[in-house]
C-alpha cells in the first residue's frame, strides 16, 4: 500500500512538472522568438536619416515610429510611418477626444449590455456593471489611467447618442472615421472604441500622431493621460470603491519616467505587441510620439530616445 501511494504520488508529481514546464518552455520560446524579431526590426530602414543633412536618428526595436512638431506637424523622426498597424488601446485617445470635444464632464454614463459583455471579462476593465451610471469624467479616467474597455465602449455609446446617432459602437466607429479623416488621417479606419483586435481596426503611426496632435493640445486631457492613479467612489447608482491604478511606465514617479511629458497611452494586444502613444514639452517645443509593434518596456525606452533625440535637435 505505501509503495503504490509512493508509485502514485511520484507519478502525480511528474504530471505536475511536466504540465507546468511544457507551458513554461513554450512561454520562453515565444518571448525568445519576440525578441529576436525586435532585434530584427531595429535594422528596418529609417526614412527620415535618408535626409541630406538630417541630424541621425535611433535605431529602436519598433516596426513603426514617428516624432511630430505638434503645431506645424513636422515629422522629425520617420520609420514606416504610413504603414498600417494594429493600435491597441492607443485608440482610446480617439474615444476620449471626441467626449472631451462633445460632452460636459458632468454628464452621467449609463454602461449598458453590450458594452459590459461586448468586452472580454479577463482584460483591461474597472469592474462596471449593467446598468450602473458614473460621470463622464469618472469613465474618461477610467479609460486613460486604467485603459477600461468597458468604459470606452459605454463612452463611445453615450457620445454617438450625444450626437443624434444610434448608442452603438457601429454608429460610434463611423463618428471615429469621420474625425479622423477630418484630422488628415489617410490610413485609419476605426471599428470599436476600444481598441481590441479586429483586421478591420487600424491606423499608421502618421494618423496616429496627427490624432495625437489634437488629443495633447487639450489641457484637461493631457491631464486625465497624466494621472497614475484614480479612485471613484460609491454612490447609490454604483456601488463600489473602485480603485484604478495606470501601467504606464513614463509617468512620475515609475521606472521610467520621463520630466517633460505632457501625457501618454498604453496598449497592447498580441497581434500589434506594445504600442505607445505619447506628448511631451520642453522650452516651449510640443512633440508627439507614437512606437508600434515593440515589446516591453522598450516601447518606453524607444519613446524615451525619440523625445530626446527630437529637443536635443531642434
Amino acid at each position: 500500500m505505501i509503495k503504490t501511494l509512493i508509485r502514485y504520488t511520484a507519478t502525480a508529481l511528474t504530471c505536475v512538472i511536466l504540465a507546468v514546464s511544457i507551458p513554461f518552455t513554450s512561454y520562453a520560446d515565444t518571448t525568445n522568438e519576440y525578441q529576436q524579431q525586435m532585434e530584427e526590426r531595429k535594422s528596418l530602414p529609417i526614412q527620415s536619416n535618408e535626409i541630406a543633412n538630417w541630424p541621425e536618428g535611433p535605431a529602436i526595436g519598433a516596426e513603426s515610429a514617428i516624432l511630430m512638431e505638434m503645431n506645424t506637424h513636422t515629422i522629425l523622426y520617420a520609420k514606416n510611418i504610413h504603414e498600417e498597424m494594429y493600435p491597441a488601446s492607443t485608440t482610446k485617445i480617439m474615444t476620449c477626444l471626441l467626449s472631451a470635444q462633445n460632452c460636459n464632464l458632468d454628464e452621467k454614463v449609463t454602461f449598458s449590455h453590450n458594452a459590459v459583455y461586448g468586452v472580454p471579462s479577463d482584460g483591461s476593465n474597472m469592474g462596471i456593471d449593467e446598468g450602473e451610471v458614473i460621470t463622464m469624467e469618472q469613465a474618461m479616467y477610467g479609460i486613460l489611467v486604467g485603459s477600461a474597455n468597458e468604459a470606452a465602449s459605454a463612452v463611445g455609446e453615450h457620445v454617438a447618442e450625444a450626437l443624434g446617432k444610434e448608442p452603438t459602437q457601429e454608429a460610434f466607429a463611423q463618428i471615429m472615421n469621420d474625425k479622423a479623416r477630418e484630422l488628415g488621417c489617410e490610413n485609419t479606419h476605426f471599428v470599436n472604441a476600444n481598441g481590441l483586435f479586429d483586421e478591420n481596426h487600424y491606423t499608421s503611426a502618421y494618423d496616429l500622431a496627427l490624432i495625437g496632435c489634437e488629443f495633447f493640445n487639450n489641457e484637461l486631457l493631457c491631464k486625465m493621460s497624466s494621472t497614475s492613479h484614480y479612485n471613484i467612489p460609491p454612490t447609490d447608482t454604483q456601488p463600489d470603491d473602485i480603485w484604478i491604478n495606470s501601467k504606464n511606465q513614463l509617468y512620475k514617479g515609475k521606472e521610467h519616467a520621463y520630466p517633460y511629458l505632457l501625457g501618454s497611452k498604453t496598449g497592447f494586444v498580441s497581434q500589434a505587441r506594445q504600442t505607445l502613444v505619447s506628448g511631451a514639452e520642453k522650452d516651449g517645443m510640443k512633440l508627439v510620439c507614437v512606437v508600434f509593434m515593440e515589446e516591453s518596456p522598450n516601447q518606453f525606452t524607444d519613446t524615451i530616445q525619440l523625445f530626446n533625440y527630437g529637443f536635443e535637435n531642434f
